[in-house]
């Protein structure tokens, strides 16, 4: 049939080309610089993290009653899920355009248009990547819950690395004593990891309340009768207590099309009033390897033909997994009820 798969755009080596080039391409995201990509050959990769970081495993349901299953009856349905793909289907008026093209460049058109969607296939890819790491550094815990089956997975923040300010003593006071709590929360994790906190997240909202904290105010020197500082302001102030900047998440939730309903999904990644402490060395994001990679680790891009219907696909798939070595190296505060 004339599909794409005997175009030369479409054929293995091109489309590894494209993916190759689509990755090094890509703007560095903040969660690589504590989860950086590594490739792992293990076909049990998930079940090593697992089991080799002592994980608390969940149930898997089918049901509203679901079963409690064995460690190694969750760990190898992690490793399933933590495969990722996506797909294109070119459909059969599209081929026919394509095929029946009036000149080269309007061939060269389509081609391209269709190329376009192979790379935000991968894009795609490297979207969902991202938002796991976040959720893996923000919320310390990985969870699944698609299509009956059910996982929850804790990366063992310690517990005493878990902070929730009640109402009426949290950041929603402009009163309240702000950097006492940044001060209290990095002397445990100094305690806990013989090392300073090298960074710390926050959300732009939570950021917001610092600006408004009346100590804040006084000590970056602002008029009488201001009520807010500067972003400047509250990072000079931060810094003088010896503490890291303030890294501002600004981008907390991602929207995405649900492939089981077909619809728009709000993925939110950096609650809104958490903040954490994280440095480097908390561990590491294992790409997989896959058959469709030739059993190598890596975003996989192919173009395959169908008859019935008639069709030409573009798939991508990889599998991938976060795997936090160092727990002790987050520490999350609840600092106000949004």
């Amino acid at each position: 049939m004339a599909g794409i798969t005997h175009l030369e755009e479409f054929q293995k080596p091109t489309l590894r080309g494209l993916v190759d080039e689509t990755v090094a391409d890509k703007t560095s995201a903040l969660g690589d610089g504590f989860l950086p990509d590594v490739n792992t050959y293990s076909t049990k990769f998930a079940y090593d993290v697992i089991k080799n970081n002592k994980y608390i495993a969940a149930m898997i349901g089918y049901g509203s009653e679901p079963p409690v299953i064995d460690r190694d009856a969750v760990a190898s349905m992690s490793g399933e899920l933590a495969k990722m793909g996506l797909k294109y289907i070119a459909t059969e008026e599209e081929l026919l355009a394509l095929n029946q093209a009036r000149s080269s460049s309007e061939k060269g058109a389509m081609i391209d248009a269709i190329t376009l969607q192979a790379v935000k296939l991968v894009q795609a890819m490297q979207r969902r990547v991202d938002v796991t790491k976040m959720e893996a550094i923000t919320k310390g815990t990985f969870d699944y819950n698609k299509n009956g089956v059910k996982v929850s997975l804790d990366f063992g923040v310690p517990s005493n690395h878990k902070v929730a300010l009640t109402a009426g003593n949290d950041w929603n006071v402009v009163g309240h004593d702000v950097i006492g709590d940044l001060q209290a929360w990095a002397e445990v994790y100094e305690t806990s990891t013989g090392r300073m906190p090298e960074n710390i997240l926050m959300s732009r909202q939570a950021f917001g309340k610092l600006t408004k904290n009346t100590q804040i105010i006084l000590e970056a020197g602002r008029p009488t009768g201001v009520t807010r500082a500067s972003d400047a302001d509250v990072q000079a102030v931060v810094g003088s207590y010896g503490l890291p900047a303030i890294t501002i998440v600004g981008d907390r939730k991602v929207t995405v099309k649900d492939v089981y309903t077909g619809n728009d999904v709000v993925i939110e990644f950096m609650p809104e009033a958490r903040v954490v402490f994280v440095s480097a060395g908390l561990g590491e994001y294992l790409y997989g390897p896959t058959v469709e990679n030739n059993f190598e680790p890596g975003i996989a891009l192919n173009a395959y033909d169908k008859d019935e219907p008639i069709q030409s696909i573009i798939r991508a798939v990889a599998t991938g997994f976060p795997a936090i070595k160092s727990p002790e190296l987050l520490f999350h505060a609840d600092v106000y009820t949004a």
